[in-house]
């Protein structure tokens, strides 16, 4: 029987930011080599430091000077940044199957709105609460190991009116690419050509992402949408949606954990959940603007609902995608797989709170802010890569995410550092992200005894802390050799 979890249970890395030496390349993208050696600089301070402050993440006076010169210059375009990021997602995936993550979030800025300059970036964010600015992130992983491979878009933008605009009779006859909810269909059009070299794409996304134009215009023979049902749509044989589910029979049972948390009153339990899948054909809307639409969608729908529950938090999912479902295996595996979108919502929390912290950034420009959080999503990324390989057999392949010489480097420290027992011995090939990981945590403390608990993020964390130290001598030792 199929097993699952309400949240899924992933090891999202949430620490203090001391890092490895950043894979990104920066060369040709700037007209001045200059501004290619300090792109490069800047990403390793990122990666070393422990938040997204510049004084933190800079050595000394002139390397803190470099470091906003470069973030105010107006040839370091958020263009480039991002283009950076999904040429390199671009070339991880050929031949692959993928899954894309789309979720926005909004970073405020009103501790330091005093300081920032006006007209430079920034506007309104929750609805006239606050100022701050809004990004839509594509976040790209391997459909089979569950690897992250990178971004195939990134979008960033500020409000010049208060969002409840949105909700005015003259914004609901705007088409749909006058509206701000085009960054979902824009974001699946741009991942579409980043990763026009895979085998499969399946873009997922939460409610907001259910949009009518959407279905009609992203899917082909190998792009599917996935998405989380956010209206009870009207279908071609006169039924709602939520009734034809309803009445549908149901495809089998299974238990999930749900973990409590009081904040958002969630109570800990094991659940039973039914599941139901159907093909259903949805009507378009009268709010469909765009003209030479479909009458109707052929679509399947797939329900997860708790069985026998009064609580508050009691699960119930419905979700429409283009993969054809209609068995209780398809149906679970749909689940599973919108149950991924969790990664991309600890990506924001990385940006936030629990990591680099980029909303009590003291930079003066909404620009300047926004070109350091793409560099800091590279970052970011890197981090949940070599968590999440941690103990994996099938992990991506670790020239991936490390450089030639860092492999060297953990090669050596695997020979002459780590003491190896028949109890002790890293069981994965060079070749795995895995076999880094295991390094990295017999590194931070864990004894690689199969006996003892699995390293947790503490325990990554020393490990990788201890490695960039380790590295930087290396490195230096055999530049003088």
């Amino acid at each position: 029987m199929p097993t699952g979890s309400y949240r899924l249970d992933t090891k999202v890395v949430f620490l203090d930011m001391e890092l490895l030496s950043h894979s990104a390349n920066y060369k040709g993208l700037f007209s001045d080599k200059r501004l290619e050696k300090r792109a490069s600089l800047i990403s390793q301070s990122l990666l070393q430091s422990k938040s997204s402050s510049v004084h933190r993440a800079t050595k000394d006076e002139a390397e803190q000077k470099g470091f906003y010169r470069f973030l105010k210059n107006e040839q370091v375009t958020e263009d480039i940044l991002i283009n950076e990021l999904t040429s390199r997602c671009s070339k991880n995936i050929e031949g692959r199957e993928v899954i894309v993550l789309q979720d926005s979030s909004s970073f405020g800025l009103n501790h330091n709105s005093k300081n920032i300059k006006e007209d430079s970036g920034v506007g309104f964010v929750g609805n006239k609460q606050g100022v701050g600015f809004l990004s839509h992130c594509s976040l790209v992983m391997d459909a089979n190991i569950g690897t992250m491979l990178g971004f195939s878009d990134i979008q960033l933008w500020h409000r010049k009116e208060d969002k409840s605009n949105n909700t005015t009779r003259a914004y609901k006859k705007q088409t749909i690419e006058n509206k701000e909810s085009y960054k979902w269909i824009k974001a699946s059009n741009v991942s579409k050509e980043v990763l026009n070299n895979a085998k499969s794409i399946t873009i997922i996304e939460d409610r907001e992402g259910d949009i009518y134009e959407q279905f009609c215009s992203i899917p082909d023979e190998k792009t599917h949408l996935l998405i989380r049902s956010r209206d009870d749509r009207n279908l071609s044989d006169g039924k709602k949606l939520h009734t034809a589910l309803q009445e549908a029979k149901s495809l089998g049972e299974y238990k999930i954990e749900i973990k409590g948390d009081l904040r958002k009153e969630k109570v800990k339990r094991t659940a039973t959940v039914e599941v139901k899948a159907i093909p259903v054909k949805i009507k378009k809307p009268t709010s469909a603007k765009t003209k030479n639409l479909p009458a109707e969608l052929k679509l399947y729908a797939v329900e997860v609902q708790e069985k026998n529950s009064t609580h508050k938090d009691k699960v119930c999912w419905r979700i429409l995608t283009t993969h054809v479902t209609e068995t209780f295996e398809q149906a679970v595996l749909i689940v599973d797989k919108y149950k991924l979108r969790w990664y991309i919502e600890q990506l924001f929390r990385l940006l936030k709170k629990q990591g680099f912290k980029i909303e009590d950034t003291q930079l003066e420009t909404g620009w300047a802010i926004r070109k350091l959080l793409v560099m800091l999503l590279g970052t970011i990324l890197r981090l949940m890569q070599i968590y999440l390989a941690y103990g994996e057999e099938d992990s991506q392949a670790t020239e991936e995410v490390f450089s030639k010489d860092e492999i060297k480097c953990l090669e050596s420290i695997q020979e002459k550092q780590l003491k190896v027992t028949p109890k002790t011995r890293n069981p994965f090939e060079p070749e795995r992200l895995s076999w880094a990981s295991w390094i990295i945590a017999r590194l931070g403390g864990w004894k690689g005894n199969s006996r003892q608990r699995s390293a947790g993020p503490i325990i990554i964390k020393r490990g990788l802390e201890k490695f960039e130290m380790i590295y930087e001598g290396w490195a230096l030792a055999r530049d003088l050799t």
